[in-house]
């Protein structure tokens, strides 16, 4: 099964150390961000991830888009939202050039071994972006819109989203939308389906769609929304476990509390992975996939954690990653 992470990771800020970093941090050039995305992206590497994230290390996940969308003054709307420039873009091209020194290391073993194994296989970077009608629950409405709700407003987020994902789907594999405040009941459904719709009608590579909290009660919603993937959180949530018997989508299972400052023992996932599991037997669309049960989870499950990890402490972040690894692989080899 393919492994991934929902985004953050802890941020380690590098400060200018030796004199040439310190003039360019005086012109202004010098980034102290560029370290904290190697770190996360090595640290998930380290811990088996197939599918990275940058770290998201510039802000918090509605910061680091109001910030470079035109129409905003800090969290305040004070004009019409548009999309200018590509906002993740070049984080996304900095990760990938990690990734390809690793790739083709992997590579040069495999070709040196005559072999191939899961830790030569090679990796990718996920898209990710916050949701329309998240970001709209996070921003003081000063100007050219009514209010929070205002439906203009989400759709006008929901087409900056969309240039901004037609910006970096050439340099990913897949594009994550995170929208927790769909749990809440804050926002209708429809207008999130119509919102996510116009981000993802035309993209050419998966989606998936990130709703923490409990979703129980608008599963059969998410399961009509024009994404291949519906993410939620079980480790935390327990009751969302009972959705795995109707959903119709490829489901990102979070295995991973990321609210706990505590590591998971790897038998403590693999229990929770069973137990899910033996629901999704239960699933027709589920088990209606042809081949046997490995197969079957390849196609249709993704691990992660619930949720992201930018506030957990930079050890227990790695660990957790770590333990769920091992966990996923032996569960894999047990089912097997």
């Amino acid at each position: 099964m393919i492994k991934t992470v929902v985004g953050s990771y802890p941020v380690v800020i590098k400060e200018p150390e030796n004199f040439l970093e310190k003039i360019k941090d005086k012109l202004g050039m010098f980034d102290r961000y560029k370290y904290a995305i190697e770190k996360a992206v090595i640290d998930q590497l380290n811990a088996g991830i197939d599918v990275l994230s940058d770290g998201q290390v510039r802000g918090d996940m509605v910061e680091i888009f109001v910030s470079n969308l035109y129409g905003f003054e800090g969290k305040r709307v004070v004009n019409k939202i548009e999309h200018t420039k590509p906002i993740t873009l070049k984080d996304i091209k900095f990760a990938n050039a990690i990734l390809n020194k690793n790739n083709k290391n992997n590579k040069n073993n495999t070709i040196k071994n005559n072999r191939i194994n899961k830790s030569n296989s090679y990796k990718s970077i996920k898209g990710i972006l916050t949701g329309p009608c998240t970001i709209a629950s996070s921003i003081r409405v000063e100007s050219y819109y009514s209010d929070n709700k205002d439906e203009s407003l989400i759709y006008d987020l929901a087409n900056a989203l969309k240039k901004e994902a037609e910006a970096i789907q050439d340099y990913v594999s897949m594009i994550q939308i995170d929208e927790p405040i769909l749990s809440t009941g804050m926002y209708e459904l429809d207008t999130a389906r119509r919102a996510i719709k116009r981000i993802t009608e035309n993209l050419k590579v998966p989606v998936a769609m990130h709703v923490c909290g409990n979703v129980a009660n608008i599963f059969e919603e998410l399961n009509t929304f024009n994404v291949d993937i519906l993410d939620h959180e079980f480790a935390s949530n327990r009751k969302n476990l009972d959705i795995l018997e109707f959903i119709d989508k490829k489901v990102g299972f979070g295995c991973i509390n990321t609210k706990l400052k505590s590591v998971e023992s790897v038998d403590g996932i693999k229990d929770l992975l069973n137990e899910g599991l033996e629901i999704l037997k239960n699933n027709n669309s589920f088990m209606g996939l042809n081949g046997d049960i490995i197969n079957k989870l390849n196609s249709h499950v993704i691990i992660d954690p619930d949720c992201g990890m930018r506030l957990l402490p930079l050890d227990v972040a790695y660990n957790k990653l770590k333990n769920m690894v091992i966990a996923s692989e032996e569960f894999e080899n047990e089912v097997k």
